[in-house]
């Protein structure tokens, strides 16, 4: 080998080494503390997929990003605050962002996906509903404008009924008035979400039944999307960023142990420990963000009434696959961007 093409061999040689450690030291840059503590408000809801998110101040204050918590009973309310920016960034449903469209709302950015599973169907022990035409003349329960309702709506006509031909009993407050109704017998199955349905199959009276609307195929199983207010996004990227980080670490260690997921949601919840692990049983956690997925929500949304306008064609602008690119070292495509 002559001395020049030797000379030219080490500089190339060289300049793929600094290269390879520049992007090895981009990688490792997100995982650095920030140089300032950042402090934020995380909205908080008892529902057991969401339970990891109670590890994430710890997590998170790895990086300097200071996490008070602010609980909620409902994700329109945890919506409504994050809109407003009283808080910074909460979980909510796949839906949320699409119902805040229709008000007007653009103050909302989904930055990851939570799972699929959690919300359920429960009939009482015994009453098996094994297809969908066996649902006419059936008494069912729901909430319209839940995501276990929209998985329901559009599974059932997928699956070529008509929903407004169907027994529809609309259930207003929290999920023990599903399972009260059904123990009546005022309902034969409940639209509903877990925790109730784990503790209606534990004390006995109720079982899920072979129909599963966790399968449709406009909605899919997702079950939230991690979002952050976009003031604070815009003003805290390098904050976000770390977020992003400790989030992904905390949906590794529940997914590690199931048992620990299981003792967190059981505590902050107050449920007995069987209740807490039925409930998560069901449950996959994934970061990815399905934004097809989340357009036909947004069609399903406006083509059923629920919103006034179709806001699919804006959904685009309300999510990033910025943060969680760079966190995971995949592609948006890989992450969701075409599901």
């Amino acid at each position: 080998m002559s001395r020049c093409r030797s000379v030219a061999v080490f500089v190339f040689a060289v300049a793929a080494a600094l290269a390879g450690g520049s992007a090895v030291l981009a990688q490792g840059d997100i995982r650095s503390p920030l140089p300032a503590p950042v402090k934020l408000k995380q909205g908080m809801l008892n529902v057991p997929a969401l339970s990891p998110l109670w590890l994430l101040p710890e997590f998170a204050a790895k990086y300097n990003v200071q996490i008070e918590t602010v609980m909620f009973q409902r994700f329109a309310d945890a919506r409504t605050a994050l809109a407003s920016g009283d808080i910074d960034l909460t979980a909510f449903g796949p839906q949320d962002i699409s119902l805040a469209l229709g008000q007007g709302a653009r103050s909302m950015v989904g930055v990851a996906g939570v799972g699929s599973g959690n919300d359920c169907l429960i009939v009482r022990k015994g009453d098996d509903i094994k297809d969908w035409s066996a649902l006419r003349g059936k008494a069912i329960g729901v909430g319209a404008g839940s995501i276990s309702w929209l998985k329901f709506a559009a599974s059932v006509k997928e699956n070529g009924l008509e929903y407004g031909g169907l027994k529809i009993v609309n259930i207003m407050g929290g999920g023990g008035n599903y399972l009260k109704a059904l123990q009546a017998k005022e309902i034969d199955m409940a639209v509903v979400w877990q925790p109730f349905c784990a503790q209606g199959v534990v004390d006995g009276f109720a079982q899920y039944p072979t129909l599963d609307h966790n399968r449709s195929k406009t909605v899919g199983g997702l079950i939230s999307v991690l979002a952050v207010n976009r003031g604070f996004m815009d003003k805290n990227r390098d904050a976000v960023q770390r977020l992003v980080v400790a989030y992904l670490d905390v949906l590794k260690v529940a997914q590690a142990d199931q048992q620990r997921w299981a003792k967190i949601y059981a505590e902050k919840a107050g449920l007995p420990l069987p209740v807490a692990v039925e409930s998560i049983r069901i449950t996959k956690l994934d970061p990815t963000l399905p934004l097809e997925s989340i357009k036909r929500i947004s069609k399903f949304l406006s083509d059923n009434g629920v919103i006034a306008r179709d806001v699919s064609g804006d959904i685009a602008h309300s999510y990033t696959f910025d943060f969680l690119s760079r966190a995971t070292g995949k592609s948006p495509a890989e992450l969701g961007l075409n599901q």
